[in-house]
């Protein structure tokens, strides 16, 4: 993790001290220096001072006293987040008396592409590379997925289907959810510290070339939709010949075709399409 740049990669990680000092005493006792860079009017200025302070907590940051072992019986909590960067991801336990303790951290940078996401797209690539990253831990396990973006939680947590105004990539991974059994839920961003450092502090850039970490997530979330199609109750075939039989579907497929829709309703069908007689 390296030193923070600015004053807003700084309040990141001061968000991960608010989380974990719950846990390690004196904790909050190391950071003064860097409280001092973000009160009003100050010049971020990074001295020794300042390193040597940062350094310390880092230390105990990556020690065993903030962390636990990953126990199948406790509830499972995956975090995720992103920021114009990077994503982060945080496995964690809820124990009997309330507090979570975090088993395992994940993070990488965003692609050249992935930059250019809107931040719906950003945060919703979080939780995709946040559960792939786990699969072994929560495939199979209910779980709670936690986000600090709104809007995911009626996309993502929409038990009746996907939203149809959710633009296609949401779209995808959103069917990729559908193999996992979580609930997911929404935290204020300034309680949402252990994750939102790990999008913003990030150790350096990804080397790894755009086309593959956009194909790793994008044909993964084919591959699973495809694997869910086959086992569908009823195949193509079997909606075709049922669409033959039915007088309604059969106006909306060539209405489709012919793009000539009735007047009442030429707003409605924009997403519309037909191939090989499926509407």
């Amino acid at each position: 993790m390296p030193a923070p740049k600015d004053v807003s990669q700084l309040r990141a990680f001061l968000g991960l001290i608010n989380f974990y000092g719950n846990f390690v005493k004196d904790l909050h006792n190391l950071r003064a220096p860097l409280d001092a860079l973000t009160k009003k009017d100050a010049v971020y200025t990074w001295t020794p001072e300042c390193q040597s302070s940062f350094d310390k907590i880092k230390t105990i940051l990556n020690s065993d006293l903030v962390l636990t072992h990953y126990d199948p019986n406790l509830p499972i909590i995956v975090a995720a987040d992103a920021s114009n960067y990077g994503i982060g991801a945080t496995l964690s336990h809820r124990f009997p008396d309330g507090s979570e303790k975090v088993v395992y951290h994940a993070s990488r940078c965003l692609t050249p592409a992935q930059k250019n996401y809107s931040q719906i797209e950003k945060e919703a690539l979080a939780l995709i590379f946040a559960v792939q990253k786990l699969h072994r831990f929560v495939h199979g396990r209910h779980f709670t997925l936690k986000t600090d973006h709104k809007p995911l939680v009626a996309i993502f947590g929409n038990k009746k289907g996907i939203p149809v105004y959710s633009a296609n990539r949401l779209q995808r991974w959103a069917t990729m959810l559908l193999n996992y059994d979580f609930a997911i839920e929404y935290v204020n961003t300034k309680d949402f510290g252990q994750v939102d450092a790990l999008s913003r502090l990030i150790a350096s850039h990804s080397s790894t070339p755009e086309e593959y970490v956009i194909a790793n997530v994008d044909v993964d979330v084919t591959a699973e939709f495809v694997e869910n199609c086959r086992h569908l109750p009823v195949s193509t075939e079997t909606i075709r010949t049922a669409t033959k039989d039915d007088q309604i579907i059969k106006k909306v497929i060539d209405y489709t075709k012919s793009g000539k829709w009735p007047r009442l309703i030429a707003i409605l069908p924009s997403g519309t399409t037909a191939t090989d007689g499926i509407l």
